[in-house]
């Protein structure tokens, strides 16, 4: 789907028929669509296709007279196993307008919406700088539920004997395996953004370029602290778990040794032949005080001695 928009003071609005657009916000296009918008713009059809492949890497492509940024965004999602993937995001500046390409529809919207560090007012240029700092805000808001769902594996797991917790841990590191690959590559194109004398950068842009920076590498910054906490409690919890199963055999075994005292007994007395006491009307009642007796006194044994 292809929707054009008009850019006002702090504000933007779909155009009406006639209109010429200041953004093209493209969500998840048809090939049709994207053939047709090519050859009216007079864009290299693959600005067009590489943002929508879900392998592509943050780069900067400049050709004909058009300018190509793509960036990595997270995802939020409640789905726990496809909420911390990342999606490719494309922006073209062409012909004095902004374009935007992704697969996920109203990413972009989502991220001009907020109020949060405005621009004072609404262009191509702040809609791409804004964009950046917003998707490196995201990016924190996602590693602060990481480590909430790290925080509840903790406090399941020193009574497990299961790999629950294992399975969300091993979730997680996957899921700071493919932020930090996007947050150097993202960093990578900001710092190629600071520097490119072919993208001209005004005072205000330089600032909300530095912006996006700083909170890019606050976000590495955490991805590598919580990296490598995880790493540590993957190991530790890999540990307490065979603990925990340990113990579970070391009671069972316990049980079966206490158990095998008083099986003895009754299957030697089961078999037919002529045993002590086997005549006596009282043998029943002795033999099984006898077993109870005998399994009170080494499961007593077992306990002082901290082996169950």
């Amino acid at each position: 789907m292809i929707t054009g928009y008009r850019f006002h003071e702090t504000s933007w609005e779909e155009v009406t028929a006639g209109e010429e657009p200041d953004w093209l916000d493209l969500e998840k296009p048809e090939p049709d669509e994207l053939a047709e918008l090519a050859s009216r713009l007079d864009l290299p059809p693959h600005f067009l296709t590489d943002p929508l492949d879900p392998r592509e890497r943050p780069r900067l492509d400049d050709e004909t007279g058009c300018f190509l940024i793509i960036v990595r965004a997270p995802l939020i999602r409640e789905d726990l196993q496809s909420c911390f993937e990342t999606v490719p995001l494309g922006f073209i500046q062409t012909q004095g307008r902004i374009l935007t390409i992704c697969r996920e529809p109203g990413l972009v919207k989502q991220f001009l919406s907020r109020q949060t560090r405005k621009p004072r007012r609404i262009s191509g240029d702040s809609l791409i700088f804004k964009a950046f700092i917003e998707i490196s805000t995201d990016f924190i808001h996602q590693l602060e539920v990481l480590e909430d769902l790290a925080e509840e594996a903790e406090r399941h797991l020193s009574k497990s004997q299961h790999n629950d917790q294992i399975m969300t841990l091993l979730t997680i590191e996957k899921a700071l395996i493919n932020y930090s690959v996007a947050l150097h590559s993202n960093r990578a194109i900001l710092e190629k953004l600071m520097s490119r004398v072919a993208f001209p950068l005004k005072e205000e842009q330089v600032d909300w370029l530095e912006r996006a920076l700083t909170e890019n590498q606050q976000a590495i910054f955490t991805v590598e602290i919580f990296g490598q906490i995880v790493g540590s409690m993957g190991d530790a919890f890999g540990v307490i778990i065979s603990n925990n199963l340990n113990k579970v055999m070391k009671f069972l075994t316990g049980v079966t040794i206490i158990l095998m005292v008083p099986t003895l007994i009754v299957g030697a007395y089961g078999m037919n032949v002529s045993l002590p006491i086997a005549e006596r009307w009282w043998a029943f009642y002795a033999l099984s005080a006898l077993c109870l007796a005998l399994s009170v006194a080494i499961w007593v044994f077992f306990y002082r001695k901290k082996w169950i």
